[in-house]
């Protein structure tokens, strides 16, 4: 049987994008309206608005699946991708199943669903009934069992939190669990994680960046421009004089202002930065590619001081999938 602690005070949890319908609480057969196309079904007995599930990014279908999830699976825990993704921590990728912890049974997978068991003992969040593995477990079971850069968002966006352990903790923590696969990356992960980077693709940005052979940058520092204000850039590789801006989507989703006014401001404020260093910008799109990314920085002027990490940048795009933008929601 799993040993678990008793429950920590919860946070506020991400909550599920669309209303879950169940047969008990609908009032019409929700089998005759997925056969009219407008429900989905999305877990045993569990359906959403079709129309609606349609619209959503992979995201955040991902997290109406942890929820229906969690709702046919009662006494489970939600564990990994799932528990990040309610507690507001980046999640690279859609994954493809649901992970739920649990004190008794067996380990197993079926539906989209995969059961795990574990003998470590880990900080359990429970709130309106739904148990989850706390922030910091959760992110060092991500930086043990995914791709480097997985660890490096999740602790990114961990230390941001004015309630985060701190480095020391969180290493300690670490420490604490079992020698062997996953380890040393999560001690890699936490070394290197920056609070200063304030979206999982600037996370992303600086692993990839940091593996092809260039210096890590400077994040979020000021430059003052001509006009007298002074603008902070994502990234900043001083020697060189090379400013990097990690753009992702959702800046121009309609989120930030029109699409096109946001355009024209960021083209405004590009010809003042050109005006003290070269100014390179990229997408998910690049870091998926990491030759795409190494040509947009070797192109202003970045010289590489290293060998590449070939390892880390060839199974780079396999973990982040068809990733586009994912905003982190703080609570």
């Amino acid at each position: 049987m799993v040993r678990m602690p008793a429950l920590v005070v919860p946070p506020r949890l991400v909550p599920s994008p669309l209303p879950l319908l169940t047969p008990r609480d609908a009032d019409i057969r929700l089998d005759l309206a997925e056969r009219r196309g407008e429900v989905r079904r999305v877990a045993r007995g569990v359906y959403v608005d079709d129309a609606g599930w349609s619209a959503l990014p992979p995201w955040r279908r991902y997290l109406v699946r942890v929820h229906a999830a969690a709702l046919t699976h009662p006494g489970t825990t939600l564990f990994l991708e799932s528990a990040a993704a309610v507690l507001g921590l980046p999640v690279l990728a859609e994954p493809a199943e649901v992970h739920l912890l649990t004190e008794t049974g067996t380990a197993r997978a079926s539906r989209g669903v995969r059961i795990h068991q574990s003998a470590h003992r880990r900080d359990i969040v429970e709130i309106d009934g739904l148990r989850v593995v706390s922030r910091a477990d959760t992110a060092i079971d991500i930086a043990r069992s995914r791709h480097l850069a997985a660890g490096v968002a999740v602790f990114d966006a961990l230390l941001r939190r004015s309630d985060a352990p701190s480095r020391d903790d969180l290493a300690e923590m670490s420490g604490d669990r079992p020698i062997g696969r996953g380890s040393g990356r999560s001690s890699e992960a936490i070394a290197f994680a920056n609070p200063l980077a304030e979206t999982p693709l600037e996370s992303v940005s600086r692993c990839a960046a940091t593996w092809l052979g260039y210096d890590e940058p400077h994040l979020q520092e000021q430059i003052v421009t001509r006009d007298g204000r002074a603008q902070r850039v994502d990234m900043w590789w001083q020697h060189e004089r090379v400013i990097g801006e990690a753009d992702g989507a959702v800046k121009y989703d309609g989120t930030y202002g029109a699409p096109a006014e946001v355009v024209l401001a960021e083209k405004q404020r590009d010809r003042l930065l050109r005006e003290h260093a070269n100014v390179a910008r990229w997408g998910w799109r690049e870091v998926r590619d990491p030759r795409e990314l190494e040509e947009t920085l070797h192109a202003a002027g970045l010289v590489r001081r290293r060998p590449p990490r070939y390892a880390l940048l060839a199974t780079l795009p396999a973990a982040l999938g068809g990733m586009l933008a994912q905003p982190v929601l703080e609570r």
